[in-house]
């Protein structure tokens, strides 16, 4: 198979705050197509951790999330800090933040992209086995329930449309079959 990757001819960023950026490619195809403008999303890439306890139980976290307009039943996680380059252990830090859950038998599992086609940054799945309950220290933007689910539901509750941030089916479904292989 040839290389199909485009040439940029011109970038600029239309928007930056501290969360996101919007950034304007003029792109030309191998095969001479100009695509002009075209538009990415750049974030910081982000984390979201699969954990389970000593009794088999999944930690999730239930929250209000604006964009959905109303709760959603997720993996703990989120972005990685500017500087933090450790994977397992920003998703730590995310897992013990939100949940307030530490300790156990962390592993990366996959890098994936949210949507390759407008964001630019990763997401990374980490699983961990063991972990232990402790004192939750959120964000002060953050509510977050902390919601305990044996394992043995967590295909049935992915399926069902309880999670119904698309991205974290995949990541629950891809964990549960890198976990039964191992």
């Amino acid at each position: 198979m040839t290389k199909r990757i485009w040439s940029v001819t011109n970038t600029r960023q239309i928007f930056k705050d501290r969360w996101i950026s919007v950034r304007a490619d003029d792109c030309v195809t191998p095969t001479g197509a100009t695509i002009a403008p075209y538009y990415l999303v750049e974030s910081n890439d982000f984390v979201h951790m699969l954990a389970f306890d000593a009794s088999d139980r999944a930690i999730l976290v239930r929250q209000y999330r604006h964009g959905f307009a109303g709760l959603t039943l997720e993996l703990p996680g989120g972005i990685m800090d500017e500087r933090e380059t450790d994977v397992t252990g920003a998703a730590a830090r995310e897992l013990r933040e939100e949940t307030g859950y530490t300790g156990g038998r962390l592993k990366h599992l996959i890098t994936l992209s949210p949507d390759p086609g407008r964001y630019t940054n990763r997401v990374h799945l980490v699983l961990a086995e063991g972990v232990i309950a402790g004192i939750a220290a959120p964000e002060p933007t953050e509510d977050i329930e902390t919601v305990l689910v044996p394992r043995h539901e967590l295909v049935s509750l992915a399926c069902s449309g309880a999670v119904t941030n698309a991205g974290h089916v995949g990541l629950i479904l891809l964990a549960l079959t890198r976990a039964a292989d191992a």
